[in-house]
């Protein structure tokens, strides 16, 4: 169940430098030929050169760089490897984005805090999977009774984080409906989470103001099965979600299989498919 590469979009491939955009493609071409090890190499050695510095376009290269050794070892199931690209990766990346936040506009310092969050996230992915699921941390349930990771024991669950705000989130749903509509005889349970976001921390009024949105926003999706609202964002975090939307898919006996941002990619087709016809 390990991930293809993907290759970057032009928008992304507009905010680096020419030499890394010809290092990433090289490696890609690479891995699609069977030479992973040198792919991972030519792109270890370019981070190398690559010099920490508060730049904004070096610094999105090196965030690159580094998502994009760690998925190739991924590829190669060096999933000791990856963590250790990353977590070095995360601390100069920490280490940058403070001289930046001393220093830079309020756009250069989002753009740092991203790519910090961005390589965190993949972090806590990347750890989490092949381990026990954290409980739920859910404030209230919108739709449905409230449920309880220990108390799905033996069915397949699908988390999805998701915000109104998010425009594909709202492309997903259906997805997810056609997904729930499929699967749920054979055991699967999808639970929607979402958060405060707009009253995050607000008054008891603005907090009711915003569930109702979210109660609107999933009549209007025709949603039906469970949605829960968290108070912050802690249990985003602890599954590294904070990208929208976010799925976690979990197997009957608790453990994280697979972390995806698309229900229509083949390999997490693959990990629904062998959850489903795995026993307890």
């Amino acid at each position: 169940m390990n991930p293809e590469p993907r290759r970057l979009s032009s928008a992304e491939s507009q905010e680096l430098p020419p030499h890394i955009m010809a290092a990433l493609d090289s490696a890609y071409k690479s891995r699609i030929e069977g030479n992973l090890d040198l792919a991972i190499q030519r792109l270890e050695a370019l981070l190398d050169e690559t010099p920490g510095t508060p730049d904004l376009m070096i610094y999105k290269a090196r965030v690159t760089l580094a998502l994009a050794i760690a998925e190739l070892c991924m590829v190669g199931g060096d999933s000791a490897k990856a963590l250790r690209t990353l977590a070095a990766a995360a601390n100069l990346a920490k280490a940058t984005f403070q001289n930046i936040k001393a220093v830079g506009t309020d756009q250069e310092k989002r753009t740092a805090f991203r790519g910090l969050v961005q390589i965190r996230d993949v972090y806590t992915q990347l750890a989490l999977t092949g381990r026990p699921a954290p409980e739920l941390d859910v404030k209230e349930w919108i739709i449905g009774p409230p449920y309880t990771l220990a108390g799905l024991k033996g069915q397949v669950v699908l988390l999805e984080f998701w915000a109104t705000w998010c425009k594909p989130c709202e492309e997903v749903f259906p997805k997810l409906k056609t997904l729930y509509e499929t699967y749920a005889s054979q055991g699967l349970v999808i639970l929607a989470l979402t958060r405060h976001f707009l009253a995050y921390g607000g008054s008891q009024h603005s907090q009711a103001e915003e569930l109702q949105l979210m109660r609107d926003f999933v009549r209007k999706h025709a949603v039906d099965f469970p949605v829960g609202v968290s108070e912050d964002e802690r249990m985003q975090s602890v599954y590294g979600a904070t990208a929208l939307p976010s799925l976690v898919l979990i197997d009957r006996s608790g453990i994280v299989r697979q972390i995806t941002v698309a229900p229509e990619d083949e390999q997490f087709k693959l990990a629904l498919e062998q959850c489903l016809s795995a026993s307890s």
